[in-house]
């Protein structure tokens, strides 16, 4: 009989605590794969017995018992909103990636959604309510007005992240930051950088973070002085209370990371027990005795705007890989009947995670969005990855580094590059080199659901979680590189240099003086 690790069997004796606990959501980002991934939490934590309250975009379909959705208005949800003709040319200066224009796309995003979300009437509504609760979780994205609800409340704030964490999230954990082996989340590198790419990484890092600082965060602290009035701590101070952050990373797919203790990763939480498969899918797998492959470029990408010429090169390499069907997610079908490949499927919505893991699905043509990345690594399907924006080629890096698949650039999505790649990650040897590396991953002390809601609950049990939080969040840019120190210690070198030299000088000028003087006398007499 196969053991349960031991980690694993004590979190599943352990009763449902006494005391619920009132844990607050508040999420006015409008993205539903950013949600997809935030969301089990809480429905582990309401099985749990805590009383969840969540403000968000994101209703449950089917009431859940302690669970109560309050539902934002006035923001369009983020979903088929990504027009790809917009990437179809990229200013590479000096041949090298250039994604800082990436941050005011985010900028732009965080500061309507924050607009819209702090003046809702729910915010009102809550602010009011004599309800006291005992732990608030909120995204640290882009951007962080709700942190001061979260202030205005007066409870212990735990961040989540979907992605890996922005330059700006560094400082307020406290946690280090070191440039030759941490990629920027938009460029497409590892921990494995060349001089080249070390100094546009730190050009990156160190601009955005700059730009976050200089426009982000004021334009925040504006927004919050004309829903609050003046008083309230400006928001970089305000977020460096945060007790810990939850990261959808694991060191098998990025590498590792030197964070500090009270930064946690619990990537793939989101993968949970596998579903059956409808009956359409299943009637299509069976008619499919080498496979199907796989294609999705996220919730948010509008498969509609796939200029012509790179959807002629899909097909036809589709087309030339008649042994296998495609399955594809496809938002209006009735564009493609005229022209799609009869060995394509395409479907309004897939259950990507229950598809992936099934074994008749031989390789993922993705974009490179974490969700999707994640489960492909746990299914084991090697993927061929094309990213578009945001973290999507920080994780395509990571899936090419760790040889889970290949990278097609946008710039190079033609038949020739497509039909080679997918060739490449069909071997079979390829593909057994994936299931291998995916045990890493797999594999865990913990599993990350039951991971994130232990340490969830250690903030609730203790108010906070104060012996993992580092002074680094409060010392200046001075301090913390030690530039003082260094300082101190050259202006001791310059005075165990200079300080003989003047001394000698003095002597020998002074002896020079002494013989002189002597001279004169002798001449005098």
């Amino acid at each position: 009989m196969k053991l349960l690790p031991l980690p694993l069997l004590v979190f599943l004796l352990t009763p449902e605590p006494n005391d619920a606990a009132q844990i607050l959501g508040l999420f006015q980002h409008p993205g539903k794969s950013h949600f997809d991934f935030f969301r089990p939490m809480f429905l582990a934590l309401a099985g749990r017995g805590h009383n969840i309250s969540m403000y968000s975009y994101f209703p449950l379909e089917k009431p859940v018992a302690n669970y109560t959705d309050f539902v934002f208005q006035g923001m369009p949800l983020l979903t088929d909103v990504v027009d790809l003709r917009n990437f179809e040319s990229e200013w590479k200066p000096l041949g090298l990636p250039f994604k800082v224009p990436t941050y005011f796309m985010l900028h732009d995003w965080g500061l309507r959604s924050c607009q819209v979300a702090l003046n809702s009437p729910l915010i009102t509504q809550l602010l009011r309510s004599p309800i006291r609760y005992d732990v608030i979780l909120l995204e640290h994205f882009s951007n962080d007005c709700m942190a001061v609800v979260a202030h205005l409340l007066k409870a212990p704030v735990i961040a989540l992240s979907s992605c890996a964490i922005m330059p700006w999230h560094y400082k307020r954990m406290g946690s280090p930051y070191i440039n030759p082996i941490m990629p920027m989340n938009f460029l497409p590198y590892t921990d494995e950088m060349s001089l080249i790419d070390r100094l546009n990484n730190f050009i990156h890092f160190h601009t955005v973070n700059t730009l976050y600082n200089l426009i982000t965060q004021p334009a925040t602290d504006a927004l919050i002085g004309q829903r609050f009035g003046p008083g309230l701590p400006p928001i970089n101070e305000i977020v460096k209370n945060t007790s810990l952050m939850l990261i959808n990373q694991h060191y098998a797919l990025t590498g590792p990371r030197p964070y500090a203790p009270n930064v946690i990763e619990v990537g793939g939480l989101q993968v949970g027990p596998i579903k059956p498969l409808p009956q359409h899918l299943l009637d299509l797998l069976d008619r499919s005795p080498n496979g199907v492959i796989y294609i999705s470029w996220g919730s948010m990408v509008n498969s509609n705007t796939l200029p012509s010429a790179k959807r002629s090169a899909l097909f036809q390499s589709i087309s030339q890989l008649k042994e296998y069907n495609f399955v594809m997610r496809w938002k209006s079908l009735e564009s493609l009947e005229s022209n799609k490949p009869s060995n394509l499927y395409t479907f309004d919505w897939l259950p990507q995670r229950d598809l992936l893991c099934h074994s008749k699905v031989k390789a993922f043509i993705s974009h490179g969005g974490l969700l999707g990345t994640t489960e492909a690594v746990h299914c084991g399907v090697p993927m061929l990855v094309t990213p578009f924006y945001g973290d999507q080629f920080l994780n395509s890096g990571a899936v090419k580094q760790r040889g889970f698949g290949l990278i097609v650039d946008f710039g190079d999505f033609d038949t020739n590059h497509i039909t080679r790649g997918l060739r490449i990650i069909l071997d079979k040897k390829f593909a057994d080199r994936v299931r291998r590396s995916t045990e890493a991953f797999r594999q865990r002390p913990i599993p990350p659901l039951e991971l994130a809601t232990w340490w969830i609950e250690h903030v609730i049990k203790y108010g906070g979680a104060p012996l993992i939080q580092s002074e680094a969040r409060h010392m200046n840019w001075i301090v913390y590189n030690s530039i003082d120190v260094l300082l101190f210690w050259l202006g001791i070198l310059f005075l165990l240099i200079v300080a003989p030299w003047k001394l000698a000088k003095i002597f020998i000028s002074a002896l020079g003086r002494g013989k002189i003087s002597k001279d004169t006398k002798a001449k005098t007499q």
